[in-house]
């Protein structure tokens, strides 16, 4: 029973002794989305989509908003009688209530447009992420510049991701 402890001490140094091997084999890589869609020709054509969206859900959500205010303008010159004020007041809740929805749509239309449009661009800088870890000798890249304090400018491949995206275009 007394080689147990010196067994269990010998394989805790062999892991020890491993893990920092291979810790220090690794190589960690960093690109940044964001820059990727806005500075790539792939992401701005993507952009450019979106705000097309964005302008056609903006003209629709103002016209809902114009007849709103219509509504509002012919309840406030006082000139309707009972009922048709008590008409012109459903029309009005009814107006507002078409409103708030079409903006709340329109807000979530976009927003998964959005997140869309990050896929799409970042699908199509997959295989050059790959290829460029195997080449560099990469373990990791990562993607979420949130979580990151500091990245070497040698660890950022993010330059080299979007002149390869552009040369596909």
């Amino acid at each position: 029973m007394k080689i147990l402890p010196y067994c269990l001490l010998g394989l805790c140094l062999a892991l020890v002794w491993t893990g920092s091997a291979s810790a220090q084999a690794s190589k960690v890589g960093f690109v940044n989305p964001q820059r990727i869609i806005n500075e790539s020709k792939v992401g701005r054509i993507a952009q450019e989509d979106l705000a097309r969206l964005g302008k056609e859900k903006d003209r629709r959500v103002r016209e809902s908003l114009q007849r709103l205010d219509a509504i509002k303008a012919e309840l406030g010159k006082g000139t309707l009688s009972v009922s048709e004020e008590q008409a012109s007041e459903r029309s009005l809740r009814l107006a507002a209530r078409e409103y708030e929805t079409l903006v709340e749509e329109s807000n979530a239309d976009i927003q998964s447009e959005e997140r869309q449009l990050i896929q799409f661009v970042m699908r199509r800088a997959d295989s050059i992420l790959r290829r460029i870890a195997e080449e560099m000798g990469f373990t990791m890249i990562l993607t979420d510049p949130e979580i990151i304090g500091y990245v070497a400018s040698s660890m950022d491949i993010t330059d080299r991701v979007i002149t390869e995206l552009n040369s596909m275009i």
